[in-house]
């Protein structure tokens, strides 16, 4: 079966618009089930409220307040509910004790709303007031007889306001854990992978290399008894030296996926070698480009001399790869900060430069802008720096047609 090169994008499609969707239906059922019981709480406080204008037609009828009273502790609802004069009559559920009938019937009587002098009917009265601004105020009126009951939201009415939020907070968690979970396995995958990769072409270069190391070795030991022309023996001298490479390249290959042997070097050395490299072999790389290199004094420090030589290397190479024409300048420069304690090293070129999409996806594992290879050489530039030298790179500075500056930073000590 013939699998869609758009498998990938559209199961990502399908997870962020089923995720939506499945967000959404929960925020709108939670919004129904909040307004149907709010519109239950209004019928019950209606109900109430009559049968509260039946019982207690007179605020001054304080032989029916036990009656009442346990027909208000039934009622699971924050309210208030006042006379027409505005003085509260009962009150539940709002974090204020209601007093005895007999205490309650005098001080009632005695509060004016105009002018409380009661500190706790104030309170209730300045609750119920609160209680309006969340739902009009519920008038019962029977036999010329009226009551205003002042309701706020249950306390399982406020639990579904929330409810919602939480659900929604939950959700994002679960997707941020699993996409953090599978983008772990993703990458461990991958680098296990690249590994292995590496290992078995350590592997298998080192067998060629050591046989064309002994050719070598045979080749100027004939030369030395027979003689050859300079030409000859500098070409047999650069060909040992390139095969020398091939066999740290090997070595480098061979320590990936374990942690190397740290040891105190000079940086300077590590980047000139690198530098006089490229320089050497200008004619056949056909390389056009100027390579400049302002070091300061630098401090000495924990390093792999092997990685640390193959990140130069590669940046470099990128730097060459990214010149087009004859004016190709690349300028290397170093220096020590002070106050952060690390050595600094910038890479500037006057290449083609990178647009801001490319610029935020050139250290991803696989992505290239060129028409051959892996995009790994950034990648593993990153992952020595800051995985193994617990350093960093980035870019600091690019514009399309302009070039690119890299910056990279080393701890001392």
């Amino acid at each position: 079966m013939k699998v869609s090169r758009n498998l990938p994008f559209l199961l990502r499609v399908y997870f962020i618009l089923g995720s939506i969707i499945l967000v959404t239906l929960a925020l709108y059922y939670n919004h129904t089930l909040i307004r149907r019981m709010r519109a239950q709480a209004e019928d019950m406080t209606r109900l109430f409220s009559r049968f509260i204008a039946i019982e207690l037609r007179d605020v001054t009828d304080m032989h029916r307040y036990a009656f009442i009273r346990e027909v208000r502790n039934a009622i699971n609802l924050p309210f208030v509910l006042t006379d027409a004069g505005g003085r509260p009559v009962i009150w539940n559920q709002i974090g204020i004790d209601m007093p005895s009938g007999e205490k309650l019937y005098t001080r009632v009587l005695d509060f004016d709303p105009t002018a409380p002098k009661d500190p706790m009917l104030e309170k209730v009265y300045m609750k119920a007031h609160s209680f309006d601004r969340i739902n009009a105020p519920i008038r019962i009126e029977i036999d010329n007889t009226f009551l205003l009951i002042h309701y706020g939201p249950s306390k399982l009415a406020r639990e579904l306001a929330v409810a919602p939020y939480i659900q929604l907070a939950v959700f994002v968690a679960f997707v941020l854990f699993g996409f953090l979970g599978f983008r772990a396995m993703k990458i461990g995958e991958q680098r296990s992978i690249w590994v292995g990769m590496a290992k078995e072409t350590a592997h298998q270069l080192g067998t060629p290399l050591s046989s064309i190391m002994g050719w070598i070795t045979m080749i100027r030991e004939d030369v030395g008894e027979t003689g050859c022309s300079e030409k000859l023996a500098q070409a047999i001298d650069e060909t040992a030296a390139d095969v020398e490479r091939l066999g740290k390249i090997s070595s480098r290959f061979s320590k990936i996926g374990s942690m190397p042997k740290l040891e105190f070097h000079e940086l300077a050395p590590i980047i000139e070698e690198t530098v006089d490299y490229f320089e050497r072999r200008r004619p056949s790389l056909k390389i056009h480009s100027t390579i400049s290199v302002e070091l300061e004094e630098l401090p000495l420090i924990r390093c792999s001399k092997d990685l640390l030589s193959w990140v130069f290397e590669n940046l470099i190479k990128n730097s060459i790869d990214a010149i087009a024409g004859d004016a190709g300048k690349i300028h290397i420069t170093g220096g020590y900060n002070k106050s952060e304690k690390r050595v600094e090293i910038t890479f500037s070129d006057n290449g083609k430069g990178m647009s801001s999409g490319v610029r935020s996806r050139i250290f991803s594992p696989g992505f290239t802008t060129k028409d051959r290879g892996w995009g790994l050489g950034l990648a593993l530039v990153k992952r020595i720096l800051e995985e193994i030298h617990h350093g960093t790179i980035k870019v600091v500075n690019t514009q399309p047609g302009k070039g690119t500056t890299f910056l990279i930073t080393l701890p001392v000590g």
